[in-house]
């Protein structure tokens, strides 16, 4: 009987992130289509539409929205309407808190994470992997962090967020670890990947 279970589970996990991942594509293709095929249809006439033309009217819509977000004319523009939005107090939480976690693993901003570290943990000589951020205050106005800190993001493991602390040197360790295996072994919880052994103490 056990080997039977054994067999259904290793299918069972093998299948999970299958369909949670077709599941989000169908999700966001759905989203799409139904947005844009209502606008397109109020442009049109009915018998124009076809299913499935508000989703492929969006893909070219989302390339051309991100050419223009290089222009600093239409940069600047959409900075004033993200502090509009910005102003209306419960859209502010929830639209700050969504634009920064889809952000935060862009490789724009997973550039910014310079170093994979272990961050000593009290109490006790537990430890948690760490990014170091910001190494060097000559490039900020951070006038309150002295020469010997560093700002470091602790991610958490199966939720969104973490915290940014600030802390000496002497409490991180460096570890010869990739930015994407680090975030791949934070977010199973250590389940997938391995740390490398070879670390270099600072």
């Amino acid at each position: 009987m056990k080997p039977i279970i054994k067999i259904f589970f290793k299918g069972l996990i093998a299948i999970i992130p299958i369909t949670l991942t077709l599941y989000l594509l169908f999700w966001f293709a759905d989203t799409v289509e139904l947005v844009l095929g209502n606008i397109f249809t109020f442009f049109f006439p009915d018998s124009w539409y076809i299913k499935g033309l508000g989703f492929l009217l969006g893909l070219p819509l989302i390339f051309f929205f991100g050419g223009f977000l290089e222009s600093r004319t239409f940069r600047s523009l959409f900075d004033h309407f993200e502090e509009l939005v910005l102003q209306i107090p419960v859209i502010k939480s929830l639209y700050t808190a969504i634009r920064d976690f889809s952000s935060l693993f862009s490789s724009e901003n997973r550039g910014k994470f310079k170093q994979v570290v272990l961050v000593n943990v009290p109490p006790g000589n537990s430890q948690q992997i760490g990014f170091i951020t910001v190494s060097d205050f000559d490039e900020v106005l951070h006038t309150f962090i002295s020469d010997d800190q560093v700002v470091v993001y602790l991610p958490s493991s199966y939720a969104i967020g973490g915290n940014t602390v600030i802390m000496s040197r002497d409490n991180i360790t460096e570890i010869d670890m990739s930015v994407e295996d680090a975030l791949r072994f934070i977010a199973t919880a250590g389940v997938v990947g391995n740390v490398s052994n070879n670390k270099n103490n600072r």
